[in-house]
């Protein structure tokens, strides 16, 4: 699970109102100096077209993966844009089940947890170092994380592959880049929900524009009432708003802010045995998915969370652009409640016909503090027939982590559970401040010369200081350098072949008994292509890379080493087409061959980890009628889930499972519409993965919501 033994980050941290300065005090020396350099003339990009709504396009412009707005096929890695319609299809209330369509995206890790998004790109956990807001880093550690509602987002975007050379420190896989809604333009629009499981929600979004160039927007939601799972109840709540102005000079201040509250008790579908789940037991069969085994009079979860962030944007008499963005960040989560660990006396086999479970009592009160800036300066300079998209840019991000964990032993039974009573926690096993700061710097150049040339180039350096006190005090100071580079063809029919090469570097936050842990390193190769046609009713993307991961942390605490490697191979495909008669299409294929190429336990050499599926299929096919059905919509889904691996030793597998979502719409007026929509049709019981035999996870099973919309 990797949500343990946090350790964070601490960067020279810029206050808002320091990047609201350093933006206007930038605009005037670029101003003063318009006579001592001629850089040549920018190509402008729209920045809020690369961050606004997405529709129908199949090549949109982005600013992930670049960091300054191109077309997508101009990115020279693997990228997926999802848009509000794909976001909203399935009635997805979590980021990550909205990905359950997305090509290199393993979503539902852990099953059905709601408080989380577990995630993994190209087999890698994308969750804790791959998650961004607005380009900039949601760091988490341990619990120590940022939960953001998919009902703010005016985007989710997927970059694939290690891209340390643009955001430094990260996740090998890729990373998910969440784009807020922002102001801009009359929004009225608010919707009502209800759910099979007895519970509702609210969701609002309002904004227009003012006069001197100013806008707002205040998004929205609220949902409470009884989840899928026993005794599973409570509420959350997200309030998102923002304001857009310009300021004397022609800056541009986007002003964007994010709370959520959530007081809910927790599901009970993961952290199951294998015995039970994905294989039947002798004594009772198999565990009741919607079973809870914890104390419904201890079990708790609250998470309180705020973020500000400040988005500058200003373009120079000179051709170039300077664009910021600063946040400030804290969250608050407190958790306890019980699951199981194996059957009793901690065996992966029941011992009785009552199925005796022995459960851990966990409890942890976290606290986390953020802050961190990512300012860019950025336009094209032509020198003869070749034309450079220069960007020179400088990230900062400081994360604190206040921690204490603490646990204590129960049992429950899988046969008429009962609850298993107040526990006695043990004295705090984990009780420690760590603290972790990252300052980079960087450069891109992409080149564009001939009839559709296109070469990228990065190259950024990164200081890491990691620190934590307690019982396992350590202090540690890392220095890495990333890069990439690519080369690619723009054909007149849109067809975009590409080739590159990218290392990558993620600090680490253990202390293994060998000595205070390096960076893991590594790098990757990928060739693809990016079919999207100007106009065209289809886009057809495919990659296939390697990537190579060193520094793995193996072992078991506190006889841990760092001599891990693995090596991850795979093909992506993603697709899609709109046949001009109301129908689309679009599809989606992941295969992986993930393989462990050292080990301290050299019987695992060879081996594939767990909880990584060795394929993942999905396609998706929508029908807009016309005549007297105008306004009607229907859509159905199929994803499919192949085996994976469910211990280290490669001795228990997985099955391959696949499931069937429905959707419906109706436009009853231009102002009113109605959504129904069905995940997993036919409430199949299955598995998303296991970490190991004690460790396993249920997905959800049916799951029916019916809306209202209005926009007035």
């Amino acid at each position: 699970m990797n949500r343990q033994n946090p350790r964070p980050m601490r960067a020279l941290p810029l206050t808002l109102s320091g990047l609201l300065l350093l933006g206007a005090s930038g605009a005037a020396l670029a101003q003063s100096s318009d006579d001592a350099f001629d850089l040549g003339t920018l190509i402008l990009r729209n920045q809020e077209d690369a961050t606004g709504p997405v529709g129908d396009d199949t090549n949109p412009p982005t600013v992930t993966g670049s960091k300054v707005p191109v077309t997508l096929n101009e990115v020279p890695q693997s990228v997926s844009v999802l848009g509000r319609d794909e976001i909203e299809r399935f009635g997805a209330n979590r980021t990550s089940e909205a990905l359950r369509y997305t090509a290199g995206v393993t979503s539902d890790v852990f099953g059905d947890d709601n408080d989380y998004d577990w995630l993994r790109i190209r087999g890698f956990q994308a969750d804790q170092t791959g998650i961004y807001l607005d380009n900039a880093q949601n760091l988490s550690f341990a619990f120590g994380s940022f939960f953001i509602d998919p009902y703010t987002l005016e985007r989710i975007e997927v970059l694939r592959g290690p891209s340390s050379a643009l955001y430094g420190g990260s996740n090998p896989g890729g990373i998910v880049n969440y784009v807020s809604k922002r102001p801009g333009g009359r929004i009225r629009e608010l919707s009502v929900g209800v759910d099979d499981a007895t519970g509702g929600w609210l969701e609002f979004d309002m904004g227009d524009d003012l006069d001197g160039d100013r806008s707002y927007r205040v998004t929205g939601r609220i949902e409470g009432g009884d989840k899928y799972d026993a005794f599973n109840k409570g509420w959350r709540g997200t309030l998102a708003p923002s304001f857009r102005f310009t300021a004397d000079g022609g800056t541009e201040v986007t002003l964007l802010a994010n709370i959520h509250v959530a007081d809910e008790k927790h599901n009970g579908s993961t952290f199951l045995p294998y015995f039970g789940t994905v294989e039947p037991t002798a004594q009772f069969g198999f565990i009741d998915p919607d079973a809870n085994f914890s104390d419904p009079d201890w079990d708790s979860y609250k998470r309180r969370q705020a973020s500000v962030s400040a988005i500058v944007e200003h373009e120079f008499d000179n051709g170039f652009t300077f664009t910021g963005i600063g946040r400030l960040g804290v969250a608050e989560v407190k958790e306890r409640y019980y699951y199981p660990f194996g059957y009793a006396g901690y065996a992966t086999t029941p011992s009785d016909a009552q199925g005796t479970l022995s459960m851990i009592a966990f409890e942890h009160d976290t606290l986390v503090k953020t802050a961190q800036t990512d300012l860019r300066y950025y336009g094209t300079v032509q020198s003869g027939a070749v034309e450079h998209d220069l960007l020179f840019g400088l990230d900062a991000r400081y994360y604190e982590l206040d921690e204490t964990q603490a646990s204590g032993f129960g049992t429950n039974r899988v046969v008429n559970p009962l609850a298993p009573g107040i526990p006695i926690l043990g004295a705090p096993y984990q009780d420690a401040t760590t603290k972790q700061d990252q300052v980079g710097l960087y450069v891109q150049d992409q080149i564009r010369w001939g009839n559709g040339w296109l070469a990228t180039l990065n190259l950024r350096h990164d200081f890491v200081n990691t620190r934590q006190d307690g019982a396992g005090a350590f202090s540690r100071h890392d220095s890495e350098t990333s890069y990439r580079a690519a080369l690619a063809y723009e054909a007149e029919n849109g067809f975009t072949p590409y080739l590159s090469y990218s290392t990558f570097f993620n600090p680490l936050i253990a202390s293994t008994t060998s000595g205070v842990t390096d960076p893991e390193t590594g790098d990757q190769i990928e060739a693809g292509f990016k079919w999207t046609p100007d106009g065209g009713p289809f886009s057809l993307t495919a990659a296939a890379f390697r990537i190579n991961r060193e520094n793995v942390v193996t072992g078991v605490f506190p006889n841990q080493s760092q001599l891990g490697k693995v090596r991850s191979d795979g093909v992506e495909i993603e697709g899609r087409y709109d046949f001009g008669n109301g129908l689309q299409l679009a599809a989606a294929a992941t295969f992986l061959d993930v393989e462990i190429r050292d080990d301290s336990n050299l019987a695992l050499i060879g081996n594939t980890p767990t909880l990584i599926p060795e394929s993942e299929l999905s396609l998706y096919g929508s029908y807009e009628f016309s005549g007297s059905l105008k306004g009607l919509q229907i859509g159905a889904g199929i994803r499919h889930r192949g085996e994976s691996y469910a211990d280290p030793a490669n001795t228990r597998k997985v099955s391959s499972a696949t499931v069937y979502d429905l959707f419906a719409s109706y436009d009853f007026t231009d102002r009113l519409s109605g959504q129904f929509s069905v995940t997993n049709v036919g409430d199949k019981r299955y598995v998303t993965g296991c970490q190991d035999l004690y460790t396993c996870s249920y997905g959800s099973g049916r799951e029916i919501s019916v809306s209202l919309t209005s926009h007035f």
